[in-house]
C-alpha cells in the first residue's frame, strides 16, 4: 500500500472533520446572523407599535381640544341672549342644537353663581343644583378637564369682559376608548402572533438554515413590516391634518383589518369635521392657524364666507387678511395672527368683504410655545357678529325705550335715579322726582279708540320733552304715567314751579281725531334725601303724593308728607282689615226707603254696604274705595245680591210685593263675566221679577270697557233695571242714555244739598230733572233732608226722592218695621 493511499481516509477524516467545523460554523454563522436580525425585527417593530398606538391617541387628543376651544366662543355668544333674558325656551333650543352638532354627554348652563339653570330637558330636574366652576375660569373663557369618562368643557356666557353664566358640556369618550381599545387590541393580537411567528421561524432556521431564514425574512418584510411603515405614515399624514389619506386595505389579515379600521377613524374625524364646519358656516364663525415658516394661513370654510371669498381662492397669506381690515385695525390684527401676545386675546375690527360690505368680526387668538419661548403655532377663531350687534342695539333700545313715545322706559329711568341718588349721596345736593298722571285719560280712549289714545299720549310726552333740560330725565312708566327726574334742585328751579310748567304745558288743547280734546295731568312730587333715604322709598312715596293730587282735583300738584304717609300705612291696614271683615262675613245691607215725591209711598229701596255697627263702624266713605282699588270690591257682588233678595222676598211677606230694590254696581263688578249669571239665580232663588231689581252705576262706568257695555245690554235685555248714579259728576255722553236702556238717573245729593241757596246747582237739578222727563225715564233725587228740597223738587217734576227727611239707612228688621208704619 503505497503511502498516498494510506493518507486518503485520513483526508477524508479531516476533510469531514473541517466540513463539520465549517459547516458548524457556517452554521452558527447563519444562526448568529438570524439571531441579530430577529432581535433589530423584534426591537423595531415593538417600537413602531408603542409609536403607532401612543400616535393616535395624540391626534385624538389633539383634535378633539382644537374642536371644542373653537365651539366654546361660538356657542358662549349663542347662549348669551337667551340667559340674559332667561329664555328657558330658546336655552332648550340652543342645547338642542349643541346636542345635534357636538353629540355630547350632557349639557348644563349655569347662572354666574354655579346654579343649574337647564339641562335642555322639560322635567329640568337638577334646576337651582349648585355645580362647581373651576376658578381658573374666570381667568379664560373656556377650560377643558379630563374626567374618568372623557373631556368636561367649561366656557364663560359673557358679552365682553362681563360674564352671566356658564356652560358646562360633557364629552363621553367611549366611542374614541373604544376605537382606540380595537386598535391596541388589534395590535396586540398582531404582536403575539408575530412573537409565535418569530419563535417557529428561529426554531426552523436552526433546522433548515439559511433558506428558511431567508423565506421568513421576506414574509416578515412583506408582511408585516411594509404595512407598520404605511401604518406610521398615514399617521403623520392624519396628524397633519390630511383626513383624506387612506391606507392600502387589501390583505385580509390582522394588519388589513387594522387599516380599515383606522380608515374608518379618519372617516369619522372628517364627518365631524364636516358638521363643525357646517355649524361655523350656520353661526358666521370660522377658525384660522399660522405656524412659523410658512407663507400661508390655515383657514376653515367659514373664514372664506365671512370675507366673501369661494373657498377654493388661492390660500391667504397672513398680509391678505390683514389688509382685508380697516387701517387702524391692520396692526392688531398682523399681531395677533402671528402670535405676538403672550395670553388670549379678543378684539372686535371691520373688515371690507371681496364685494365691498363692511362687516364686524371678532377675532380670538392665542398662541402656542415651547418651553424655551419659541412660537410653535398660533390659532383663534373669527365670527362675524355685524347681526348680532345690529340686533343688540335693538334689544338695548327695546329694553330701556317705550316704543310708543321714545322716552327712556321704566328700567333706565330706575337706572338713571338710581346713579342720581349715589351721587346726591356723595356730592349733597337735592333730587326732585316727579309722578304724573293723565286725568281722564282713560275715557278718552275707551271713547275714541287706542289708535287716538296712542297719539294723545305722543303728543303729551313731546309737550312734556319740550319744556325740560337736556339733563333731565322723563320717561313714560306705562299706561299713562309719566315720571320725570331733576337734579340740583334749588331755589332757582324750584319743584312748585316744574310742576306748574309740567301741568300747564298740557293745557292747550290736542287737535286729534278732527277734534279738541282736553286733558290735565295730576303731578305727585317727592324729594331726595328729605323725604326718602332710598330709591325705593323715594319712587313710593313720589306714587303716594301723586294719588293725593288726584284727590284734590285734576291739574293739581301735591308734594309728599308725612301725613300722606300716615294715610296710605292706615289703608293698608284697613285693606288687611277688610280681607279679615270677608273672610267672616262682617259686612252687611242697610236699606234706604226711595218714596214718590208727591204722596210719599214707598216704591223701592236701596242697598246700601256697612261695616260694624255703632261706634266700632266704618264709614263708607273710607272702606268702599279700598274694596274698589284692592279689587276686593268683587268678592261682595254675590253676598250683596243675594241679602238684596231676601230684602225684597222679606217686604213682599210684608205684603210690599210690588217694591223693588236698588244695587249699587262698581265698573269692577259690571265687567264680572259671570255677573249675568248671578243675577239670574238670585232672581230664581226669590222668585223676584227682572223689573224688582234696579241696577245703579255711575255714569263713566259704561265707558270703562267692553264687557260693561256688554253686560248692560244683556242685563236691559232680562229686564233688569238700569240707573245712572250721581249723574252730572263724570265725563257724560248722552249716548249711553238711550243705547243702553237706562230706566232712571239719579240727581247726585251735592247738588240737592244747595239747591236752595246755589242758583247754579238749581239748575242742574232742574236741567237733569228735565233731561229724565224728556227722555221717559224717572228722576231720583238723593240725600233729600228738608221739606223746602222736597217741595222743590216736587215743583221741578222730580219723580223719587230718598234721604234723611224720609229715613235714615237701616238694617232689614227695621226697614220692615217702617215699612208697616
Amino acid at each position: 500500500m503505497s503511502a498516498d493511499e494510506a493518507s486518503m481516509p485520513a483526508f477524508r477524516r479531516l476533510s469531514t472533520k473541517y466540513a463539520v467545523a465549517i459547516a458548524a460554523v457556517l452554521l452558527l454563522g447563519m444562526a448568529l446572523v438570524l439571531a441579530l436580525a430577529g432581535y433589530f425585527v423584534y426591537r423595531g417593530t415593538n417600537e413602531l407599535r408603542d409609536e403607532l398606538a401612543a400616535s393616535f391617541s395624540e391626534i385624538q387628543g389633539q383634535y378633539d381640544q382644537r374642536t371644542l376651544r373653537a365651539s366654546s366662543t361660538y356657542l358662549s355668544r349663542r347662549l348669551f341672549n337667551p340667559l340674559y333674558h332667561l329664555d328657558m325656551t330658546a336655552l332648550n333650543a340652543e342645547i338642542a342644537r349643541i346636542n345635534a352638532w357636538l353629540e355630547p354627554r350632557s349639557v348644563l348652563i349655569l347662572d354666574e353663581q354655579g346654579r343649574v339653570v337647564t339641562d335642555g330637558t322639560l322635567a329640568n330636574a337638577g334646576h337651582g343644583r349648585i355645580e362647581s366652576v373651576p376658578e381658573r375660569l374666570s381667568e379664560q373663557p373656556s377650560l377643558i378637564e379630563e374626567t374618568e369618562n372623557g373631556d368636561r368643557l367649561y366656557f364663560r356666557i359673557a358679552h365682553g369682559d362681563e360674564a352671566i353664566g356658564y356652560g358646562r358640556i360633557d364629552f363621553s369618550d367611549a366611542r374614541e376608548r373604544a376605537l382606540l381599545k380595537g386598535v391596541h387590541a388589534q395590535i396586540e393580537a398582531a404582536w403575539e402572533r408575530f412573537e409565535d411567528w418569530f419563535l417557529s421561524i428561529g426554531a426552523i432556521g436552526l433546522i433548515v438554515a439559511l433558506l428558511v431564514s431567508l423565506a421568513i425574512g421576506w414574509r416578515l418584510s412583506v408582511s408585516l413590516s411594509r404595512p407598520l411603515r404605511e401604518m406610521s405614515d398615514a399617521a403623520e399624514q392624519f396628524a397633519s391634518g390630511n383626513l383624506s389619506h387612506q391606507l392600502p386595505t387589501q390583505a385580509e389579515d390582522e394588519l388589513g383589518r387594522l387599516a380599515a379600521s383606522l380608515n374608518r377613524m379618519a372617516a369619522d374625524l372628517q364627518k365631524a369635521g364636516r358638521v363643525l364646519h357646517r355649524a361655523q358656516e350656520i353661526a358666521a364663525f370660522g377658525s384660522w392657524e399660522w405656524r412659523p415658516g410658512r407663507e400661508t394661513l390655515q383657514l376653515s370654510h367659514g373664514v372664506y364666507l365671512i370675507l366673501g371669498l369661494d373657498s377654493g381662492t388661492e390660500p391667504y397669506r397672513i398680509d391678505d387678511l390683514v389688509q382685508a381690515a380697516i387701517p387702524q385695525d391692520r396692526d392688531q390684527l398682523a399681531q395677533v395672527l402671528q402670535g405676538a401676545f403672550e395670553t388670549t386675546v379678543s378684539f372686535e375690527l371691520r373688515i371690507q368683504r371681496r364685494d365691498g360690505a363692511l362687516r364686524i368680526v371678532r377675532i380670538k387668538g392665542e398662541s402656542e410655545c415651547e418651553e424655551n419661548g419659541r412660537l410653535v403655532a398660533s390659532f383663534g377663531t373669527i365670527q362675524d357678529i355685524t347681526e348680532q350687534q345690529q340686533a343688540q342695539v335693538q334689544l338695548m333700545r327695546l329694553a330701556n325705550f317705550d316704543t310708543l313715545t321714545g322716552l327712556p322706559n321704566r328700567n333706565l329711568f330706575y337706572d338713571r335715579l338710581r346713579h342720581a341718588v349715589q351721587k346726591t349721596r356723595r356730592n349733597g345736593g337735592q333730587v326732585a322726582l316727579f309722578f304724573l298722571d293723565l286725568d281722564r285719560f282713560k275715557e278718552i280712549n275707551d271713547a275714541l279708540g287706542h289708535d287716538v289714545g296712542d297719539a294723545l299720549l305722543r303728543t303729551a310726552a313731546q309737550r312734556l320733552s319740550d319744556m325740560v333740560r337736556d339733563c333731565d330725565t322723563l320717561a313714560r312708566m306705562g299706561g299713562d304715567e309719566f315720571t320725570l327726574m331733576i337734579e340740583g334742585v334749588s331755589a332757582t328751579l324750584s319743584p312748585s314751579a316744574v310742576a306748574c310748567k309740567l301741568i300747564d304745558a298740557l293745557s292747550a288743547p290736542f287737535e286729534l281725531a278732527g277734534q279738541e280734546l282736553f286733558v290735565s295731568a295730576s303731578v305727585g312730587i317727592a324729594l331726595f334725601p328729605q323725604d326718602a333715604d332710598d330709591l325705593e322709598t323715594l319712587i313710593k312715596h313720589a306714587d303716594i303724593a301723586m294719588y293725593a293730587a288726584k284727590e284734590k282735583g285734576e291739574g293739581s300738584f301735591h308734594f309728599f308728607t308725612s301725613a300722606l304717609q300716615r294715610a296710605a300705612s292706615e289703608r293698608l291696614v284697613l285693606e288687611h282689615q277688610l280681607r279679615a271683615a270677608l273672610d267672616q262675613g262682617e259686612l252687611r245691607l242697610h236699606f234706604q226707603p226711595q218714596v214718590r215725591v208727591e204722596d210719599a209711598v214707598p216704591v223701592g229701596i236701596e242697598a246700601l254696604l256697612r261695616w260694624g255697627d255703632g261706634e266700632s263702624s266704618v264709614s263708607p266713605g273710607r272702606f268702599v274705595p279700598v274694596l274698589e282699588s284692592s279689587g276686593l270690591i268683587t268678592r261682595v257682588t254675590q253676598p250683596v245680591l243675594r241679602e238684596a233678595g231676601a230684602a225684597l222676598a222679606a217686604s213682599r211677606a210684608r205684603g210690599f210685593a210690588d217694591l223693588r230694590v236698588s244695587v249699587n254696581l262698581s265698573a269692577r263688578q259690571l265687567r264680572q263675566p259671570e255677573l249675568i249669571g248671578q243675577i239670574e239665580s238670585t232672581l230664581a232663588e226669590f222668585d223676584l221679577r227682572p223689573e224688582q231689581l234696579e241696577i245703579e252705576i255711575t255714569e263713566s262706568t259704561l265707558l270703562d270697557n267692553e264687557q260693561c257695555q256688554s253686560n248692560a245690554v244683556q242685563l236691559a235685555a232680562l229686564g233688569v233695571r238700569l240707573a245712572i248714579d250721581d249723574f252730572g259728576t263724570g265725563y257724560s255722553s248722552l249716548t249711553y242714555l238711550k243705547r243702553f236702556d237706562v230706566d232712571a238717573l239719579k240727581v247726585d245729593r251735592s247738588f240737592v244739598k244747595d239747591m236752595l241757596d246755589d242758583q247754579d246747582d238749581a239748575l242742574i237739578v232742574h236741567a237733569v230733572v228735565g233731561l229724565a222727563s224728556g227722555l221717559g225715564i224717572e228722576s231720583v233725587a238723593e240725600g233729600v233732608e228738608l221739606a223746602a228740597q222736597r217741595a222743590q223738587l216736587r215743583k221741578q217734576g222730580c219723580d223719587l226722592i230718598q234721604g234723611y227727611l224720609i229715613a235714615r239707612p237701616m238694617p232689614l228688621p227695621e226697614l220692615l218695621d217702617w215699612l208697616d208704619a
